[in-house]
């Protein structure tokens, strides 16, 4: 039986070295369905082909052995859904255009499309009878466009939710659709006047669930609340509220059950600290399952070698009508648990993994989880994952090394959870690269880094520790960074800094610093307040100026209170400076790179403009790379050409700047 232990020897043996360019190489799975008799499992398998991403799905069983593919088109198939019989597959597909749903026999055979609607398909689930399915697709109806669709005099804005990073304006909400797989076009059941976040059966089918905000101040802050409604809307029913939670409801299911389960945030003002968590509604009446238990549901930790689908995923699903199945995070980890409305709590596989996806069936259940290598099919048993499929990580096999891990002490009391990937895989002295995670409420955890790999295999140690306000630690250990950004945290990098140089991993004057977003604004944060300490940095789509990043990115509104303790720029403008890495990035001395994805909705460009033009004023050595059409999470699911030269500037900087490795 294969289990998470590899054979060591086999992987001294394959040892390549990493180079950007290996990327091309790169096997994600990403999602993963069972069969309603737990026999088999359909995942989605991307890979690179032509410098585009190619998704296509595949079949495995419980037993392993080799995969079966079912899908071959030069397209993107995501998604997939057993029917309640087990017979057919409806899964989302590119194939002929833009995204759509499409249905094919387990048995065999040819796929055939049975939505076209024009703006396109997120997602399609079938009923309890699977005749019809249910559908979350474009309103139909556009909100701000002054003038002809494809070519618009104006856009006419009144809603600060107006656009999304990855998603663009939002020109139209999202609906909830049903379509009769007999025949017939599908019907929108809910309104086009909001938005439809997700949406489920009831066990009978007569009804749908949905997440949506229909309040007045939508506009403005969309918290999401469930609503019911008939699943055959007669044009008179309106939407009944189910349950409600002060920052929202993210995610839900419904049927097999007679209960709605449902994740969200219970706290106000939509902070990053606090642990999402679990309720279960009779429609009545709402109460929180392991509410003693001070448990973070969902996946905390992202990577480079995660699909779209993966970031920050809520996956949940009930195993019977009385048992919940959900991830649970920890330490960076996130584990599948299973809840009964009893009020039991279980977790079931305690590895150092990170599950990103999980899918149950027949009793059975499977996640795709990361170890020490990319994402494989597992199956879920006995407390441990057994792995079943080798197609995510044999590609990763000759680059695979081992991590180090450590829990560095810190003078407040606290200890930094810390990995260390060495330089050429010895520990001797080298050129030390730290790497800080986006967020803040966010945290690293065993999911491999490419990044990581290419830096170590150029000759550099590298780190990458989860300082006070990464997730997964508790809300105390999270909460710690609110209102203060750039000060508990950046007092934790500098003390891992110190512990590596104590170990004689680095000298103190060879140490440089990167990160991604919130990694990317604490970057900016130590070299401008802490200047001459680190030798080289590189700041990735960052947060430079709070008052800009307020007013200019998608999620800015909220962001005063998680940083600086103030709601709003006005009430405490010294705050919003304060706290500003451009305050006094003047201080700089350290070569900076910056990285930034033009089409970056959550941390715009500006962000970076202002550090360059800071710097270039002062004659200080700085070089500004964007990526057009990119996003903020593109070194996961950006054009594949576009991540290897990301890859390749971060390893040249780094050389140039830390000396001779």
């Amino acid at each position: 039986m294969k289990t998470l232990e590899r054979e060591q020897g086999t992987r001294e043996a394959q040892r390549e070295a990493f180079q950007p360019a290996d990327l091309l190489k790169q096997v994600v799975i990403s999602a993963l369905a069972v069969a309603p008799d737990g026999e088999s499992i359909v995942y989605v398998k991307r890979t690179v082909e032509n410098n585009k991403y190619a998704r296509r799905l595949w079949r495995t069983t419980f037993q392993g052995g080799e995969p079966e593919q079912l899908t071959t088109a030069s397209s993107s198939d995501m998604r997939p859904r057993f029917s309640p019989d087990g017979r057919s597959l409806a899964f989302i597909s590119d194939r002929s255009g833009k995204p759509q749903a499409w249905v094919m026999p387990t048995s065999g055979g040819e796929p055939r499309q049975v939505t076209d609607l024009q703006s396109g398909v997120a997602s399609a689930d079938w009923s309890p009878d699977g005749k019809r399915l249910l559908l979350l697709a474009g309103s139909g109806e556009k909100r701000f466009i002054v003038g002809k669709e494809d070519d618009p005099v104006a856009r006419r804005i009144r809603d600060y939710t107006w656009r999304v990073d990855g998603g663009g304006i939002r020109d139209e909400f999202a609906s909830a659709w049903i379509t009769d797989l007999a025949g017939g076009k599908p019907e929108r059941v809910t309104a086009p006047s909001y938005n439809v976040e997700n949406a489920v059966w009831s066990p009978d089918g007569q009804q749908i669930a949905f997440i949506a905000d229909l309040g007045d101040n939508a506009g403005l802050d969309e918290i999401g609340r469930i609503w019911t409604l008939p699943a055959r809307p007669d044009g008179k029913a309106m939407p009944k509220e189910i349950a409600s939670l002060k920052s929202g409801v993210y995610t839900l299911i419904w049927s097999p059950s007679p209960h709605i389960a449902y994740l969200g945030v219970d706290q106000p003002d939509f902070p990053g600290w606090a642990d999402v968590e679990l309720y279960v509604s009779d429609g009545g009446r709402s109460r929180r399952l392991g509410a003693d238990r001070q448990l973070r549901i969902g996946v905390s930790s992202y990577g480079d070698c995660i699909d779209a689908e993966n970031l920050f995923a809520f996956p949940i699903t009930w195993s019977d009508e009385q048992n919940l199945l959900t991830l649970v995070s920890h330490r960076g980890a996130s584990h599948p648990y299973r809840f009964g409305t009893d009020g039991s709590v279980e977790n079931l596989a305690a590895t150092d993994a990170t599950c990103y996806g999980l899918a149950a069936g027949g009793g059975r259940v499977a996640v795709v989880a990361a170890t020490d290598s990319p994402m494989e099919v597992y199956a879920v048993e006995n407390g441990k994952l057994r792995v079943l499929t080798t197609d995510g990580g044999r590609w990763y096999g000759p680059f695979r090394r081992p991590v180090e891990r450590a829990d560095v002490k810190h003078p407040d009391g606290h200890a930094i959870d810390t990995r260390l990937l060495l330089a050429h895989g010895s520990r001797t002295k080298a050129p030390l690269v730290i790497d800080v995670h986006g967020g803040p409420s966010a945290s690293f955890g065993p999911t491999p880094w490419l990044e990581m790999n290419a830096l170590a295999d150029a000759g550099f140690h590298v780190i990458w520790p989860n300082p006070r306000g990464s997730v997964s630690y508790g809300e105390e250990y999270a909460r710690a960074l609110n209102g203060r950004w750039g000060e508990v945290d950046a007092s934790d990098v500098l003390r891992v800094m110190e512990w590596a140089v104590q170990e004689g991993l680095a000298d103190g004057d060879r140490v440089g610093i990167m990160g991604l977003s919130y990694g990317g604004y604490l970057t900016n944060w130590m070299v401008a307040n802490h200047p001459g300490v680190f030798r080289a940095a590189v700041s990735e789509n960052p947060v430079t100026e709070l008052v800009l990043e307020w007013g200019t990115s998608d999620f800015g509104r909220h962001l005063g209170l998680q940083s600086t303790g103030a709601r709003n720029p006005w009430e405490d403008p010294a705050a919003f400076l304060a706290h500003s890495p451009s305050a006094r990035m003047h201080q700089n001395t350290t070569p900076m790179l910056l990285l930034q994805a033009e089409n970056d909705l959550r941390c715009p460009a500006g962000n970076s403009e202002m550090v360059f033009l800071i710097l270039r004023t002062l004659g200080r050595e700085v070089e500004m790379i964007r990526y057009p059409g990119e996003s903020h999470i593109m070194l996961a699911i950006g054009r594949p050409d576009r991540r290897v030269d990301r890859l390749e500037r971060i390893v040249d900087w780094f050389k140039k700047h830390l000396g001779d490795t």
